[in-house]
């Protein structure tokens, strides 16, 4: 699988303890109400994309109606996480 797609119970698992930071506060840091307000977040997020995708360069995007924005680029073993996932 070169890019996989991630609905939102999927991303949940992949961004398990958001893992990769999508909802850290602005200074970079996990927020210390993040495990409380992580499913809100993944709401919000879905609300702005129609899915998440990961490529095997282990680039991050969400898509909407079939437009790919970069969220984050690099995200080392993304693509091996989000396959892990799929395989679950």
């Amino acid at each position: 699988m070169r890019e996989i797609a991630l609905n939102k119970e999927e991303f949940k698992l992949f961004d398990q303890d958001d893992q990769f930071g999508f909802f850290y506060d602005e200074d970079g840091w996990p927020r210390k109400d993040g495990h409380i307000t992580f499913d809100a977040d993944v709401e919000e997020l879905y609300q702005k994309y129609d899915y998440i995708s990961v490529d095997i360069n282990d680039s991050i995007y969400g898509v909407k109606k079939e437009k790919k924005e970069l969220i984050m680029e690099g995200v080392i073993e993304a693509h091996d996480i989000a396959r892990e996932v799929k395989e679950y």
